[in-house]
């Protein structure tokens, strides 16, 4: 892996985006390692649904991670869009949470006891949020599983279809203890644990920066993702030899933004999945830009690929 180790640039741990993305990030993982002790083999249903299939799961953590970070969007930037993957109606963080944890969010106001608006006068942003992906690693007790989110600024006609300049890009990991963050024009980095534990920090932030795989690095690994039904899983097995040429093995960790942050640190060289929400890749697609790599954004259901060079995401996404 080619990083740096070094300290997250003030310009980018300043940034108002990043802050409210890790005031999410520290609520949905205080939810994740909440809610862990509540699942396991039994997958009880008390807090565990399926969607699709028996393996393709929903939790009671996902739909209230989802609430509270609409909940929370709602006061601090109530003119943006957040567009989730559950559909959950919003949830008050200022009810839900303790005045302790309160005091832990960059957008909290302890003498108003309230969440404070943070519009800054500019355009209407979107906000991609997928409050686990990898829900199956999650329930099963698998680290491979993140919060994620990607904030777009798009025109009116194609609000909330993630067309539009990406600004910034946050997956955060209570498995992995890590979290990856990236701004526009500004670079991608990776930082240990919670982001927003660092922020008092006097001698700033200790970070890696990213910048893909380092070019030498004997053999070639392509990370995917496979449909939960076998009506899709066919076809896409099938598709499987022609998509691998050129690599030397495969990986399947079960958590699309965490795949794509494993490009971004060069831990694998490509990435490549059909059938995505923009949820699933809006975070980690911008990390992959930041660090200097390219990546083809599928929309909803369609073919999105990462990689070092342009022309293999054209032929990872044809070849998908």
């Amino acid at each position: 892996m080619r990083t740096e180790s070094d300290t997250l640039p003030a310009e980018i741990a300043d940034r108002p985006l990043i802050r409210i993305a890790a005031d999410l990030s520290l609520m949905a993982w205080e939810q994740m390692q909440g809610y862990r002790p509540l699942l396991g083999t039994s997958l009880d249903a008390r807090v565990v649904d399926t969607k699709t299939s028996p393996n393709d799961l929903v939790t009671e953590a996902d739909a209230q991670i989802e609430a509270l970070v609409r909940g929370y969007l709602a006061q601090v930037r109530p003119g943006d869009l957040m567009v989730g993957e559950e559909g959950s109606p919003a949830l008050d963080p200022v009810e839900f949470f303790s005045a302790g944890f309160l005091g832990r969010l960059h957008a909290y106001d302890a003498a108003g006891s309230a969440l404070a608006d943070l519009s800054d006068g500019g355009p209407a942003l979107e906000w991609h949020v997928d409050p686990i992906d990898g829900t199956v690693n999650f329930v099963r007790g698998i680290e491979y599983h993140a919060f994620s989110v990607g904030v777009c600024e798009s025109s009116e006609s194609d609000r909330g279809l993630g067309l539009g300049r990406w600004l910034a890009g946050l997956v955060a990991s209570p498995g992995l203890d890590v979290t990856w963050l990236a701004a526009e024009h500004l670079g991608a980095y990776r930082v240990s644990g919670r982001l927003a534990d660092h922020f008092e920090a006097s001698a700033g932030i200790p970070a890696q920066r990213l910048r893909g795989t380092p070019a030498g690095l004997s053999g070639r690994l392509l990370a995917t993702g496979l449909a939960y039904t076998g009506d899709n899983r066919g076809p896409q097995l099938a598709k499987l030899e022609n998509l691998m040429q050129g690599y030397d093995d495969l990986r399947r960790c079960g958590s699309a933004a965490i795949d794509l942050c494993m490009v971004a640190e060069g831990r694998v060289n490509s990435y490549a999945e059909r059938g995505l929400g923009i949820y699933d890749y809006a975070g980690g697609a911008v990390i992959v830009e930041e660090a200097g790599l390219h990546v083809s954004r599928g929309g909803a259901g369609g073919p999105t690929a990462a990689a070092d060079t342009r022309d293999e995401v054209d032929r990872l996404v044809g070849a998908i």
